[in-house]
């Protein structure tokens, strides 16, 4: 399907440096720890699988749709866990495809804490549909949008997760190595293509109130830093989040950004504000939905960012279930 030319403004190709943010972000990342750290894995204590759809800036022809999802678990001796993590994200006329595996070493300190380091690896198929374009003068012919193109890329990153029954922390690097997007597997040295740059993510959350309280309150936040475009500035996502007899969420929350022209920043400030609701039906089955209204200019031409969760626990045996003593708050 032939895409609007506005469509070649938010897509990242392969021939022109790229300075926005690289990766999907999720404001649901708080239930989507996998994609955000490989240490995450095994944390829920057993199998547990995912996904997200995230419909970003709904309305905008050409703008992200993103599905994501992931499955991770402890193995027998609990030390070790693995995850896999598939993602396919599409923008304008740019769809990535991503395979990453994790392995998560865990320790644990006590009885309800943990220390996990984790790594992983994967490749990512990056396609450019030029042909799709949809030019503003038909009649030249311009090579570049004659042919798709499309390329192959690894990836390896790092992690470290610590939690309890009360507190998450974090911090992950999810690209190591910063590699340009061109036809050939190289560190990224210069500005003249693309680049997949490094990336820094810090996020942490804590659980107020006593576990007979019917409401109970979670702040949590996470913050991006991206290494790479010059007086880059990491973004920010505040949430502030209750919990209602154990089993509901409703959080409410803030993304923060900066705006950057001719390489100098502009401004920084709230960017979106974000609701999010997720149930607990079944002590091993959860949906979730979250809504963004944009603070930027972008908001005068799409009607909001929207995404849908569900993810499912698979418990090996009596012991892992979760009972009214002990209930998992992330």
């Amino acid at each position: 399907m032939k895409k609007v030319i506005f469509s070649l403004l938010l897509a990242a190709g392969f021939s022109y440096a790229a300075d926005a943010q690289q990766d999907a972000t999720y404001n649901m990342y708080m239930f989507n720890g996998l994609y955000i750290n490989p240490a995450y894995a095994g944390s829920q204590e057993a199998l547990n699988v995912m996904g997200i759809f995230r419909n970003q800036w709904s309305g905008l022809d050409g703008a992200p749709r993103t599905v994501n999802a992931s499955v991770d678990a402890p193995l027998r001796r609990d030390q070790y866990a693995l995850g896999l993590t598939i993602m396919n994200d599409r923008l304008g006329l740019t769809n990535d495809f991503s395979m990453t595996g994790a392995f998560a070493y865990r320790i644990k300190i006590k009885a309800d804490n943990v220390i996990a380091l984790g790594m992983q690896a994967g490749v990512t198929y990056y396609q450019q549909r030029n042909t799709e374009a949809t030019l503003s003068d038909a009649g030249v012919y311009d090579p570049t949008f004659a042919v798709n193109q499309s390329l192959w890329l690894p990836n390896i990153g790092a992690g470290i997760y610590a939690y309890g029954k009360r507190y998450f922390a974090g911090f992950s690097v999810p690209h190591l190595v910063p590699f340009s997007l061109d036809d050939k597997w190289q560190v990224a040295t210069g500005s003249a293509v693309a680049h997949q740059y490094n990336q820094f993510l810090l996020t942490a959350g804590y659980v107020f109130g006593k576990d007979a309280s019917i409401v109970k309150f979670r702040p949590s936040f996470l913050m991006k830093f991206q290494k790479g475009p010059n007086y880059n500035m990491p973004d920010f996502s505040f949430n502030a989040g209750l919990l209602f007899i154990d089993r509901i969420w409703l959080i409410l929350g803030v993304n923060t950004g900066s705006t950057t022209a001719s390489g100098q920043p502009q401004a920084f400030g709230a960017s979106g504000l974000v609701g999010i609701i997720q149930a607990k039906l079944t002590p091993q089955l959860s949906i979730g939905y979250s809504y963004e209204y944009s603070l930027s200019q972008i908001s005068t031409y799409e009607t909001g960012t929207h995404e849908i969760m569900l993810s499912y626990l698979f418990w090996y045996n009596k012991k892992r279930f979760v009972t009214p003593r002990y209930v998992k708050y992330f």
